[in-house]
């Protein structure tokens, strides 16, 4: 039926929109033929009854967009309504997670509910009393512990005994208890909202950075450009499907316009996974099948091919499978699960490579120290193939999914997963993370009060995590007349071990084809052999050999060449070929914060801690650090300055006056000269709107800012 005939009467399509609805609750085809218009002329000129009759039946079917346009005139018809304003705030959650905004339609709500709660009666005034549990969902997303509190026990009190939210509610307490004690306590973190050239008022998430931080791939629900995707969007929330994006970073440290990959297509869904070091390999999560399974492409003839549904063996099955992560030594597989067996929803499992061949075992659940009865998602495995990151909404969450750390320890399981810390980790959800080769910097999932959509990317900057016992080797291949390296060139990593276990284990490493590096774990107290060959003919090309230090967490090895791939030869400078080369990096960031006055900009580095701060990196680089960047983050608040026109201009100020006082400090001194990098990443203006009440300090003193940050 065609729902927008012209034909019919202006009443008559209002009906028969109204009889299709009622007759086909469970078709889903009929619900795709409907249109945002029709929706709008119901909510215009229908009745009372006929407009609470469909936005109830929308609801129930999961169109949630459609519903919310109905409701809004119901608010309108009805302003005081709890039956109305409960039905807003239920869609303000369930389609933006909007808690704020939800909270004052949930505080009309509870004014009235009743057990006998009538969806499709208008005479029904009152909300059910599931108000009071969505209202202290809220306030636990808007970190109000103490009124989160207060409402779930009173949903508890006015709640039947069988309700399926009561446990749910038993939870919640439990993670309530977790947030004090972590709110109480915060750690020591460094945490930005990426920004609007990556986030958009669209959903952006599931953050994939590569080891060294210069590539950033990640899922968005933005529309194309020439409107591809325009027909295609989910009626239900009224969003576009899932793509995957890449975003490089530039030389200044900002992140450049983002690309779309080319095996996306405007009707199906692909979200990132995970990629291998060298870049070759996207892990995806795509749902064509229904339950959702993973998928993969990879890079060849300079581009990603379509995906292919993975073929592990016993990996994609008839249930849900929503996350994995190969380890960097590519002897352990990671996935997500809710196949039966399991300890709860989704589980994380493991392959393990059998003896160095190319078979894989069994799925193995990781066990109780890991998955728990509620879900577990998004591992990450890092470098040293030892910390294992992951997201739980269990007991040891704060509310929604938390970020975990886990340690392999003696070959066999994992320690127990503990909980990242606040800030680390909001009372919303905080899942997909990634990080860098030190562990020191991470991308991750969030939805947080300063963000741009749904759903953003936040970076964030620790002291406290890490690699543990891993060496790494890096490098740098460059060719004779900036040819392109081919695509079978790897350097032969060889494990020299006369007297150990290992023999001489081995391994392919190939080098990223977009600039040339690459990167592999090592073991801390071992002799390798590099052999630089084309795969595809087995010819070495160049040989040299290495030890990695023993006594050190995390050390890197770097190696630079020239290729030259007419001739098929290498050139290594000899300053590489040095054991000196060996980096050892033990050296924790240093992070400086400072806040100002109206309209101050300028600090300097002879008192005060920004004094302590250029003292502390002048013994990191005595102490042998060969190299230190320095981060600029600077901000301004929206209160007005005469004395600069713009609070644009205020915050620019405020990071060029910062990365010039430190050139010169270091430039003055030969010992430091050109080791230490000063970079501005951003110069944001932020912070609640301005209401011509500039004497309120404690409003806008904690967005007028410089901060600093090594790397």
């Amino acid at each position: 039926m065609n729902l927008t005939n012209k034909s019919l009467s202006m009443r008559g399509k209002i009906k028969s929109l109204l009889l299709v609805m009622i007759v086909l609750l469970t078709s889903t085809s009929v619900f795709s033929q409907i249109k945002e218009a029709d929706i709008r002329e119901l909510a215009q000129n229908g009745s009372e009854q006929e407009i609470l009759m469909e936005s109830s039946t929308l609801t129930a079917e999961g169109y949630l967009y459609y519903a919310e346009i109905l409701i809004d005139k119901l608010i309108i018809l009805k302003p005081e309504s709890s039956n109305y304003n409960y039905r807003k705030g239920y869609l303000m959650l369930e389609i933006r997670k909007d808690y704020v905004g939800a909270i004052p339609y949930f505080e009309k709500a509870i004014l009235d509910t009743d057990h006998n709660f009538d969806m499709f009666s208008t005479k029904e005034t009152s909300a059910p009393p599931d108000a009071f549990f969505h209202l202290a969902s809220a306030h636990h997303l808007n970190e109000d512990i103490d009124k989160a509190e207060e409402y779930y026990l009173g949903f508890k009190a006015v709640s039947k005994k069988k309700s399926e939210l009561l446990p749910v509610v038993e939870l919640r307490l439990k993670q309530l208890a977790v947030a004090r004690i972590k709110m109480a306590d915060p750690v020591n973190v460094y945490l930005k909202n990426i920004g609007s050239e990556i986030n958009t008022d669209m959903p952006e998430y599931s953050p994939v950075v590569s080891l060294d931080g210069s590539a950033l791939y990640f899922t968005s629900r933005r529309a194309w450009a020439k409107g591809e995707t325009d027909e295609f969007k989910d009626p239900r929330i009224n969003q576009y499907p899932e793509d995957v994006y890449v975003s490089y970073r530039d030389f200044d440290s900002s992140w450049t316009t983002p690309i779309k990959l080319e095996f996306c297509q405007p009707r199906r869904n692909e979200a990132t996974i995970a990629i291998s070091s060298d870049e070759r390999k996207i892990y995806l999560y795509e749902d064509s099948t229904g339950n959702g399974d993973i998928y993969f492409t990879d890079f060849y003839h300079a581009k990603f091919q379509d995906i292919t549904r993975l073929e592990f063996k016993d990996v994609n099955t008839e249930d849900w499978e929503t996350h994995c992560m190969m380890s960097n030594d590519k002897n352990t597989f990671y996935f997500v699960s809710d196949r039966k067996g399991g300890f709860g929803g989704r589980d994380i499992y493991m392959l393990r490579r059998i003896d160095g061949t190319e078979e894989w075992s069994k799925p193995i659940n990781l066990g109780p120290q890991i998955n728990g009865p509620n879900d577990e998602d998004s591992p990450f495995i890092s470098i040293d193939n030892q910390t294992l990151y992951y997201s739980t909404n269990g007991e040891k969450s704060i509310g929604g999914f938390d970020i975990m750390t886990a340690y392999f320890e003696n070959d066999s399981a994992f320690t127990e997963g503990t909980n990242l810390g606040y800030p680390f980790n909001s009372t919303n959800d905080d899942i997909f993370y990634t990080t860098t080769l030190d562990g020191r910097k991470g991308y991750l999932t969030s939805f947080r009060k300063d963000g741009y959509g749904e759903k953003d990317i936040y970076e964030i900057y620790n002291d406290y995590l890490g690699v543990r016992d891993v060496a790494v080797l890096r490098g740098l291949i460059k060719t004779v007349d900036d040819k392109p390296i081919p695509e079978d060139f790897a350097i032969n990593v060889r494990l020299v071990c006369v007297d150990c276990e290992e023999g001489s284990r081995k391994k392919l490493v190939y080098p990223r084809l977009r600039d040339g590096v690459f990167m592999t774990s090592l073991d801390p107290c071992r002799t390798y052999k590099l052999e630089y060959m084309n795969v595809s003919d087995d010819v070495v090309m160049h040989e040299d050999a290495f030890t990695t230090l023993c006594d050190t967490n995390y050390q890197e090895i770097y190696r630079e060449l020239l290729l030259d791939v007419d001739k098929r030869i290498i050139i290594i400078p000899e300053d590489t070929l040095d054991l000196d080369t060996v980096v050892v990096t033990d050296y924790p960031n240093l992070e400086f914060m400072h806040y100002f006055a109206y309209n101050k900009n300028k600090l300097t580095t002879k008192r005060g801690e920004l004094k302590d701060f250029v003292q502390a990196v002048e013994a990191q680089l005595e102490e042998g650090r060969s190299s230190i960047t320095i981060n600029i983050y600077s901000s301004a608040s929206y209160v007005p300055t005469k004395t600069y026109g713009t609070n644009e201009k205020l915050t620019q100020i405020r990071a060029e006056n910062m990365k010039y006082d430190l050139i010169a400090y270091f430039e003055k001194n030969e010992d430091f000269k050109g080791k230490v990098n000063v970079v501005i990443v951003t110069t944001i203006v932020q912070g609640p709107e301005y209401e011509k009440d500039s004497r309120n300090k404690e409003k806008y003193f904690p967005y007028q800012y410089v901060g600093l940050k090594t790397e």
